[in-house]
């Protein structure tokens, strides 16, 4: 016969709501109870009832929240379709998906969300972290007191998450920069736009880019770095910019959204295909822009897996108490003309 919480709570010499607290890892509960009760479960070889315990969640769900950046970035569209595939999967379970976008990449506002996600009695959250230490500390509050948290996209080291799902985007700028490497000749001239200095994946892409440039050909001239926060008119005029001042402008890398700023730039200067264009996420824009040859190499990083799997992690984490592993990494993938 199955161990039942019952049996478990009376040989602990607590209530039921106790032990299903801890089984669940919930606060409320003294340290020393939760070893007790944690020992005893595991020396009966106690197993949850998941269909039982979603049956009980599917009149009372388990709220998660997510916090996604603005939907400027089309990336950003197809982590939300992934996430909306998973909220129907799973919604049958005792699951429910609150997302909330940003408007901006402000950690003022990241904050503000995070706190109303908390009023709003979340058992877990997945976050797209902005690097500042107001975040960073907001969020270990809220995992010390037991709130189930992961990052995705942009790993902070500050974090102290349950899991991180995500690419490694060091390794991700080392690849634009060997790419890079193949179709420019020693001394070019590269323009290197990113989306903001207050996400660390940003600031990963650009080390990593700059390091392999540095191993495989010092000559490389790497020009003023600019931000564009995901937005192509930024992205145009940033571009126009390297045209205007750097006549001899060689290639641009792009770590973030706005590609068709880029490309309609360097059409308007009539420096299109000659300079080369290495970017991120392999969007619809991207893929006419890889067919037409005027973005070389797109590296993606698989946004819809992303968005489903943070969904996938909180609920087998909060419903089914499995932990998730500490990093769950997105492989990278090179897009070319020939590979659509």
């Amino acid at each position: 016969m199955p161990v039942t919480i019952k049996e478990i709570a009376a040989l602990a010499n607590v209530s039921r709501g106790t032990v299903d607290k801890v089984l669940n890892n919930r606060p409320g509960v003294k340290d020393s109870t939760r070893e007790k009760v944690l020992k005893i479960a595991a020396e009966l070889h106690y197993q949850p009832n998941f269909i039982g315990k979603a049956l009980v969640h599917s009149n009372n769900p388990i709220k998660i929240g997510i916090i996604l950046t603005p939907d400027y970035n089309p990336f950003v569209l197809e982590l939300l379709e992934g996430i909306q595939t998973a909220q129907k999967e799973f919604s049958a379970f005792g699951l429910e998906v609150i997302t909330k976008m940003m408007t901006t990449l402000e950690p003022a506002e990241q904050l503000s969300i995070i706190n109303e996600l908390v009023d709003m009695n979340v058992s877990g959250m997945a976050v797209f972290p902005l690097d500042d230490p107001q975040i960073f500390s907001r969020v270990n509050h809220l995992i010390e007191n037991q709130m189930a948290v992961i990052t995705f996209n942009s790993r902070v080291e500050g974090i102290h998450h349950l899991s991180f799902i995500g690419q490694d985007h060091y390794k991700g700028g080392r690849t634009a920069a060997g790419l890079l490497n193949k179709i420019c000749p020693p001394g070019t001239q590269v323009g290197v736009i990113i989306s903001s200095r207050n996400l660390s994946c940003h600031q990963d892409r650009l080390s990593g880019f700059q390091d392999k440039l540095a191993e495989v050909d010092s000559n490389f001239k790497i020009l003023d770095i600019q931000e564009n926060q995901d937005k192509k008119e930024d992205a145009f005029r940033i571009t126009l910019e390297y045209c205007n001042n750097y006549p001899k402008l060689g290639a641009i890398y792009l770590t973030s959204g706005g590609i068709t700023g880029v490309a309609s730039a360097l059409e308007v200067a009539e420096k299109s295909p000659q300079v080369k264009i290495i970017c991120h996420d392999i969007t619809p824009d991207t893929v006419r822009l890889l067919k037409q040859g005027t973005v070389d190499f797109a590296l993606g990083q698989n946004p819809v897996q992303q968005g489903y799997q943070l969904v996938k992690t909180l609920f087998e984490y909060l419903i089914k108490n499995i932990c998730p592993p500490e990093n769950i990494e997105i492989p990278i993938t090179i897009a070319t003309d020939e590979s659509l």
